[in-house]
């Protein structure tokens, strides 16, 4: 994120309800786009409606190398057993690797991923975004484009994994990879909390996601994009990504379901006594509308509401609904007409982006695998997961 969450946030009434059936049409002029699903066609797998029809793509996953049923860990309920199945530990793991806090061995050498703002920086951490994928079976393809930012290159570099599901009308989640810090001293900030909790969580997302025992009804599209933190112009790599997705889905044919931005997830407003104890580590942020910065131009409380009882079923952290505008990647999303769900810790970091001190010491990991239970637990409900 650019700026600190409560700066630009309206609360929002809270509107307990069981899942819904469809997902909100946005309230921007206009409409939604040719390649989002009309109300009707935005049912949450699992509910009351109809499966996504099995497509004759050759991207698709072979229904013959799915494993049958009786090798599989019998279930009633996959969307809780995703949940329960995020592992703090590897959520720990991955966010130590990701910042520099320990050293990974990428191709033989090993190496400290200490920021992500020079070039050579970030092209490090593709390298190493890129092996986590492929230890999973999994392919990143990078997506490169022309970059406006002057920071010693000329392209910016998004990177895109696919897991098939039974459709190719697709799921997205979206985390920005760069980071940011004080003036002059950029790749002294490590970027821990903003927003390499959210990109730990995307990575374990796709472990879970991608375990054979598990079907998806509909494509799940995990996405690192570049340039969130610069501005002018801002959020310029979820803008690229979501221009290249409406292209893509255009000319194959294949709706685009849902989003969702794993934001900042690790810092407890308690530990810094900006909160008190009842809110800190408690309470989690859902956005789902835009508010009153750009004239509420963005609503899909139905979104908002099915990702709360999520939560409600299966955690003990409760939900603050709130509204964002254009600060974070989802943005990109809801301007292309996909409805789109942000997850975030509740409170104002006051050590993210240009003020530095982002670092691991801060982050209170057992209120972030939390956040990330219920944040991966909902793709799961989007996806459609099942076991064969």
């Amino acid at each position: 994120m650019r700026l600190s969450l409560p700066h630009r946030l309206r609360a929002a009434t809270f509107v307990a309800a069981a899942l819904l059936s469809a997902c909100s049409t946005p309230s921007e002029k206009g409409g939604t786009t040719g390649t989002t699903p009309a109300p009707s066609d935005l049912a949450l797998p699992g509910d009351d409606a109809a499966s996504p029809p099995a497509a004759d793509m050759g991207q698709l996953a072979d229904e013959g190398t799915r494993p049958d049923a009786a090798s599989c860990p019998a279930t009633t309920d996959p969307v809780k057993a995703v949940f329960d199945g995020v592992d703090p530990a590897r959520l720990t793991q991955l966010l130590k690797e990701l910042t520099g806090f320990v050293p990974v061995t990428i191709d033989g050498a090993q190496v400290s991923l200490t920021d992500r703002y020079l070039p050579s920086s970030k092209q490090q951490w593709r390298r190493y975004f890129t092996q986590y994928f492929s230890s999973l079976g999994l392919t990143a393809h990078e997506l490169a484009y022309a970059t406006k930012h002057s920071i010693g290159e000329t392209q910016g570099h998004n990177v895109e994994v696919v897991i098939p599901g039974k459709s190719p009308d697709s799921v997205i989640v979206i985390v920005h990879y760069d980071s940011i810090g004080p003036a002059g001293q950029e790749t002294k900030n490590p970027g821990v909390d903003d927003d390499m909790t959210g990109m730990a969580a995307l990575m374990e997302a796709a472990r879970l996601l991608s375990d054979p025992c598990r079907q998806p009804a509909y494509t799940v599209r995990l996405v690192a994009a570049d340039y969130e933190e610069q501005g002018n112009p801002g959020l310029e790599g979820a803008r690229q990504y979501a221009t290249y997705i409406k292209n893509l889905s255009t000319s194959q044919g294949f709706k685009l379901i849902a989003a969702q931005d794993y934001e900042q997830s690790g810092w407890n407003c308690a530990i810094d006594n900006s909160c008190g104890s009842t809110k800190g580590g408690t309470t989690f942020y859902v956005v789902s509308c835009s508010g009153k910065e750009d004239g509420s131009k963005y609503d899909f409380p139905a979104l908002g509401d099915a990702l709360a009882q999520v939560a409600a079923s299966y955690s003990p952290l409760t939900v603050s609904r709130v509204c964002i505008a254009a600060h974070s990647d989802h943005y990109a999303m809801w301007e292309i007409g996909v409805p789109s769900v942000v997850t975030s810790e509740s409170g104002n970091n006051p050590r993210f982006d240009q003020a530095g001190g982002d670092t691991f010491d801060r982050i209170d990991l057992a209120y972030y695998a939390q956040i990330s239970r219920v944040a991966i637990a909902f793709t799961a409900k989007l996806a459609g997961v099942a076991t064969p």
